[in-house]
């Protein structure tokens, strides 16, 4: 067969992934930015609460950019469960580019039925970066 049937993210549905995450980061009093882009890392959807900082704008998107291309969460952790060194991490932050690879965690894929339909990301809210992002995701993840 020479094509194949993809899945893709709709606004309405990045849409249900933003509110999910900014209702996570309001429950937990946080001030974030939150990015949802497509499979292919093109921003879909894009909030930042009122006192976030300015940084966490650029750090949102390359996260779930990252998230995205990878169909993995960011972090320091490898596909095949191997915590990276930071000296690794940053080699291959380095290597891909820091618009192209986040090796600290807040990333998250977004999959329905098998497939990397889109990453969402949040910055702002520290360790708790993650867990945010995947109450996002979890509303259109099967």
């Amino acid at each position: 067969m020479n094509t194949d049937t993809v899945l893709k993210l709709t606004l309405e549905g990045a849409t249900k992934v933003l509110e999910a995450a900014l209702k996570e980061a309001r429950t937990r009093g946080r001030e974030v930015s939150i990015a949802v882009v497509d499979a292919g890392g093109h921003p879909i959807a894009f909030a930042r609460t009122d006192k976030a900082s300015l940084t966490t704008i650029s750090v949102a998107q390359n996260k779930a950019r990252c998230a995205a291309f990878t169909a993995f969460p960011t972090g320091k952790g490898s596909k095949a469960g191997v915590e990276r060194s930071d000296f690794h991490a940053l080699a291959i932050t380095l290597a891909a580019g820091p618009e192209n690879m986040v090796t600290m965690q807040g990333g998250v894929p977004i999959v329905v039925k098998g497939q990397c339909v889109g990453g969402v990301a949040v910055s702002g809210a520290g360790h708790s970066d993650g867990e945010i992002a995947q109450a996002g995701a979890a509303v259109v993840a099967e």
